[in-house]
């Protein structure tokens, strides 16, 4: 049996996902609770490092169910306490980080390589926008409208586009009401399978 699932492109773990899954299943408002995500946490802290594989899976997880406000930051605050592997050598990360940020010609690349994957800058730079000097640091449900604008061009979503929004919402706090509307608005509007490349692990 496979240890892992292929989610737009990207190598997820399938433990991860399962245990949200389970977690949701017939249970009260069907979001992930603070003692669920508790549990979700074991599988990503059980080789005692988070790899790449299992942060991209938190990634998804966090689009593809609701959880709780205190669950989201409480997930997201352990993760980050847990030793990180980096699947790519340092010498190659450092080389396309920096090339991604200068093309060479002047201008500010479209993309924005983070974690090993090239992400829609626009997209970051509007949650890094939304949380500057702003209340109490969140992205609020007005912001996560501002957000989702600077991805569906065209009324589809890319697969960089849609993993670009998942890596946000574990690298900004955003409101319940924030995260459950962009949760709700990936899942309605179709994808564009055809720029898998445009967002490839490096």
């Amino acid at each position: 049996m496979s240890y892992y699932q292929t989610i737009d492109g990207m190598k997820c773990d399938k433990g991860i996902i399962e245990a949200c899954q389970e977690a949701v299943k017939g249970q009260g408002d069907g979001r992930v609770s603070l003692a669920d995500a508790k549990k979700v946490f074991e599988k990503v802290a059980d080789g005692g490092v988070e790899t790449r594989c299992e942060r991209w899976t938190v990634r998804h997880c966090l689009t593809a169910f609701k959880f709780t406000a205190a669950a989201h930051d409480w997930f997201i605050e352990n993760c980050a306490q847990v030793p990180q592997s980096d699947d790519a050598p340092a010498a190659k990360k450092a080389r396309t980080e920096e090339e991604a940020a200068d093309p060479g010609d002047g201008r500010k690349d479209y993309y924005e390589v983070l974690d090993g994957a090239k992400c829609d800058r626009a997209i970051v730079d509007a949650c890094r926008e939304a949380v500057k000097g702003q209340g109490d640091g969140r992205v609020s449900l007005e912001d996560a409208k501002k957000v989702f604008e600077h991805a569906e061009d065209g009324n589809i979503l890319t697969r960089c586009e849609r993993w670009t929004i998942r890596y946000c919402l574990t690298e900004f706090k955003w409101t319940e009401a924030a995260q459950d509307w962009i949760v709700d608005a990936l899942q309605k509007v179709p994808g564009a399978e055809s720029h898998e490349s445009h967002c490839c692990i490096s």
